[in-house]
């Protein structure tokens, strides 16, 4: 039989005898946090939730995340706790007699290696508007549209993504507890005070108070099929689900960690900041008669133009990109986690061997995403840019399926009861309202609800309602 990972754990190497722990709870909490704050709290939750009328998508969007994306999150917390090593291993060690069940650990490896193809050249373009602030603020202000299409055009924002590229490397070189655990304690009160900043810049601007208004104030009238469908991916993708990210984190964290504990705040924290971005952009945009519904320009194009017509506005632009790049870096530290993490168990690599050959590989997958909107935009796949149809491909197909797998192998292997006892280890409250969701979501709601996003994301909506 021909061996799918020659040499590796799966081919009869034992397990790694140690491996290395998260030294506190908040520790755990922030990296996890770190992991799911990333480009969709700030960039992507912004603008469809100003596409998808304000208020109303927001409360949708928020029973989403506790009936759909919660569940799923405790499934892959057990999962990980249970199998104590990366997704491919965790898998392997927990169901030894069905191999078939290894499937969504090789998916839970691939997706984030493919994410990491496209990801950085978006933290590229932040970490580019950065410098671009400073050094031109003048063409990024005077024509964003034009501005931003030379910029993400011109092969120069290669060099970007590598930058970003080697940074999340170089943080990962310090292992799990000196490199992720410690950036995370830096870079996530960082990210929370410029948001604040930004929000306290917004809030004092004038009619700013309509902004406040569209994000809290429900008008269900302005509520489509679409935005709830919109929430419903969005819950799942804002909290990193189906990469594999909370496997194996889980897979770090101490016996004795209170995991239900840590679930609320690691969601609670979540959803702050998207509040906070949602606070920081909408009272700007309505004080500054911008369009809510601008859409994924919102960041590069709109705002720059907005921020122009501010006092101090240079400054706030800075701060907003340098916002969204620690954003993106904090959660490109986790996605490469995951593949760094499978070499070093499967194949006994170095880490300092692995990370070279990933950053390798993803600064030279990364061109033709980069170059997506210059040289080789007119190279398609199915219709799509390179960037766009790998960036469908996670979406629609590779995120949705691993989710669906690990809901199915918790509801049919590893059981829910179990699952839900292992989620409880060190709970202090045995009774919690978490604990209580979890049965019924895992079983029913979560995979009708990882259905209609595929659905969703496949156009099958659009048919029937067009």
């Amino acid at each position: 039989m021909i061996e799918l990972f020659p040499g590796g754990w799966l081919s009869g190497d034992k397990e790694p005898e140690k491996r290395e722990n998260f030294t506190s709870q908040l520790g755990f909490i922030l990296v996890t946090v770190s992991s799911a704050v990333g480009l969709g709290n700030i960039w992507r939750f912004s603008y469809i939730t100003g596409v998808n009328g304000g208020g109303a998508f927001l409360l949708i969007y928020m029973l989403c995340v506790l009936f759909v994306a919660m569940p799923i999150m405790i499934a892959e917390f057990s999962i990980g706790r249970k199998g104590k090593m990366s997704p491919v291993g965790s898998f392997k060690k927990l169901a030894p007699d069905k191999r078939y069940w290894i499937i969504p650990g090789i998916l839970s490896v691939l997706t984030p290696l493919i994410i990491m193809i496209y990801y950085p050249v978006v933290s590229g373009w932040a970490l580019g508007y950065v410098f671009e602030s400073i050094f031109n603020w003048g063409p990024i202000t005077s024509d964003p549209s034009t501005a931003f299409s030379v910029f993400s055009a011109a092969p120069t924002s290669i060099l970007f993504t590598a930058a970003a590229l080697i940074m999340t490397a170089g943080v990962l070189l310090g292992g799990v507890t000196k490199g992720i655990e410690k950036s995370s304690k830096i870079l996530m009160p960082v990210l929370f005070l410029l948001l604040l900043i930004l929000v306290l810049r917004s809030l004092t601007l004038p009619g700013s108070f309509e902004g406040v208004k569209f994000l809290f104030v429900p008008d269900f009238t302005k509520l489509t099929l679409r935005g709830v469908l919109d929430a419903l991916g969005h819950s799942f993708y804002s909290l990193s689900l189906g990469m594999g990210i909370i496997i194996t984190y889980a897979s770090y964290m101490k016996k004795e960690t209170d995991l239900p504990k840590a679930t609320a705040s690691i969601i609670t924290l979540d959803t702050a900041v998207a509040l906070l971005s949602g606070l920081a952009i909408f009272p700007a945009v309505f004080a500054l008669g911008i369009n809510p519904a601008e859409g994924a320009g919102l960041a590069f194009i709109t705002l720059p133009g907005a921020f122009a017509q501010i006092p101090a506005g240079q400054f706030f632009s800075i701060t907003f990109f340098l916002l969204l790049f620690i954003a993106a870096l904090t959660s490109m530290i986790s996605i490469m986690q995951i593949p760094l993490s499978f070499l070093e168990e499967e194949y006994k690599m170095k880490k300092k061997t692995a990370l070279m050959l990933i950053t390798a590989f993803l600064i030279i997958a990364g061109v033709p995403a980069a170059l997506s909107f210059g040289p080789m935009s007119d190279v398609l796949i199915f219709g799509n840019t390179f960037f766009d149809a790998t960036d469908k491909f996670v979406n629609i197909v590779l995120l949705p399926i691993t989710g669906l797998l690990c809901t199915l192998f918790v509801i049919f292997h590893l059981g829910i009861k179990n699952s839900k006892q292992i989620f409880m280890e060190g709970a202090e409250n045995q009774n919690s309202i978490l604990g209580k969701i979890y049965p019924f979501s895992i079983r029913y709601i979560a995979p009708i609800a990882i259905v209609l996003i595929m659905l969703n994301g496949f156009g099958f909506f659009n048919l029937i309602f067009n």
